[in-house]
C-alpha cells in the first residue's frame, strides 16, 4: 500500500488515539460494526447471511452493522471507540498498530484480496499494458495500489503507463472505452461484461498478491476485555456463514441479490466465481504467513519502519476465534479449505 495513500489517515489516527477516552463497558448483548460499504460486496456477505439467518441472535447477540465510506474510516471509528469493530483492509490495522493504535485482528473470512484489473480487448497480457490509460480515483487510492501491485508483478514501473483519473464509478468509463484497464470487485466485472462482453480479467488479485491481507476484523484491546462474550458470538455467527457460501448456494444466493442490489444473473456469476476462487476462509483467516507477508509490504512501501514492525501477537488475537472455532468444529469442506 501506497504512502500517499496512508498519510492523511495516520494523522487522524493519531488524533484520534489522543482524544478517545475509554467507553463504559457495554452489555454482552450488543456490538456496533463498522462496515467498509455501502451496499455490501458479494465478499461482506457473510456478516448479513449470519445476521438474516440468525445465527447472532442464536447467540443473544444484536448486531448493528454501521455503512462508513472505506475501510480506513472504518478503522478510525474503531481507533476512536465510535464502533466496537471495524470491518477493513487488514494494512489499515496492522500499519496502525505500528503508529500506537491499541487494536487487534481477531477474524478474517475474507483474507485474500478480492478485485480483478479489467481491460479492453486489444490488452492480451500484461507487458501490453505498457502505455495504456489505466483508470484511476486518485493517486495513492485503492484502485492506483492494486493497480501498481498488478504493473510491478510485470515488471512495469508507474511511469509506463498513463493514470486517468475517473469518477468512484469505474464501469462506465471502461465501457464507454475512455479508459484501457480499471480495477473492479468481481460482481463489477461481470456488470461490465454485460455491457460489453469483449471485456476481460486481466488479473485477478488473489492470484497477483496471494498472501496480501484484505478484509480483517478489528477491535480495541479494551473491547476485547470487556465485551469478549460477544465478540466470540460474532465470530462464531460468522464463521457459520462463511462456511455457508460454500455449502448452500439456494440458500445465500438470494440473500446476496437482496442486499447488494445486483441483478440475480450478475449475483449468480459473481459469486460462482468467488466460490471457486476460495475467497473465503472457514477458519479464522488469520495465519502468521499471510500477517508476515503483509508486514513486509508496509515496510517496503515505507509505511512502516522496520525497526517498530510489530509482531504477529501485537496484531492478532487469535483468542476470540480459537473459541468461536471450538463452538462450531473443525471445517470438513466440500468445497475449499480457505487457504
Amino acid at each position: 500500500m501506497a504512502h500517499t495513500q496512508l498519510a492523511a489517515w495516520l494523522s487522524a489516527v493519531s488524533a484520534a488515539l489522543a482524544l478517545a477516552v475509554p467507553a463504559p463497558a457495554a452489555a454482552q448483548s450488543k456490538l456496533s460494526v463498522g462496515m467498509p460499504t455501502t451496499p455490501p460486496n458479494i465478499v461482506h456477505m457473510p456478516l448479513f447471511v449470519a445476521q438474516d439467518l440468525g445465527f447472532f441472535k442464536a447467540d443473544g447477540l444484536q448486531v448493528e452493522a454501521l455503512a462508513f465510506e472505506g475501510g480506513v474510516k472504518s478503522f478510525r471509528a474503531t481507533v476512536s471507540g465510535d464502533v466496537d469493530v471495524g470491518v477493513g483492509s487488514g494494512p489499515f490495522s496492522i500499519v496502525g498498530r505500528a503508529k500506537g493504535a491499541k487494536t487487534k485482528l481477531f477474524l478474517s473470512n475474507t483474507p485474500r484480496l478480492e478485485s480483478t484489473m479489467v481491460a479492453q480487448p486489444g490488452i492480451k497480457s500484461l507487458q501490453d499494458l505498457k502505455g495504456k490509460r489505466i483508470g484511476i480515483q486518485q493517486p495513492g487510492g485503492f484502485a492506483y495500489v492494486l493497480s501498481m501491485t498488478v504493473l510491478r508483478s510485470a515488471g512495469l514501473k508507474d511511469t509506463d503507463v498513463n493514470f486517468v483519473s475517473i469518477l468512484s464509478e469505474d464501469v462506465p468509463p471502461l465501457v464507454a472505452n475512455q479508459i484501457d484497464t480499471a480495477i473492479l470487485h468481481v460482481e463489477q466485472e461481470m456488470v461490465a461484461k454485460a455491457k460489453r462482453p469483449e471485456l476481460h480479467a486481466i488479473a485477478r488479485l488473489w492470484e497477483v498478491a496471494p498472501k496480501q491481507l484484505y478484509v480483517a476484523f478489528a477491535a480495541k484491546e479494551s473491547t476485547i476485555a470487556s465485551k469478549r462474550k460477544a465478540l466470540v458470538a460474532l465470530a462464531k455467527g460468522h464463521i457459520r456463514a462463511s462456511r455457508l457460501m460454500y455449502t448452500d448456494r439456494d440458500k445465500v444466493l438470494p440473500l446476496i441479490v437482496k442486499h447488494t442490489g445486483l441483478t440475480q444473473d450478475v449475483a449468480a456469476k459473481a459469486y460462482d466465481v468467488l466460490v471457486k476462487s476460495c475467497i473465503w476462509d472457514p477458519n479464522n483467516g488469520l495465519t502468521r504467513d499471510r500477517i508476515a507477508a503483509t508486514t513486509e509490504s508496509m515496510i517496503r512501501a515505507g509505511n512502516i519502519d522496520k525497526d517498530k514492525a510489530p509482531a504477529y501477537e501485537e496484531v492478532v488475537d487469535l483468542s476470540i476465534a480459537d473459541e468461536a472455532l471450538k463452538a462450531v468444529g473443525p471445517w470438513n469442506g466440500p468445497a475449499c479449505t480457505g487457504k
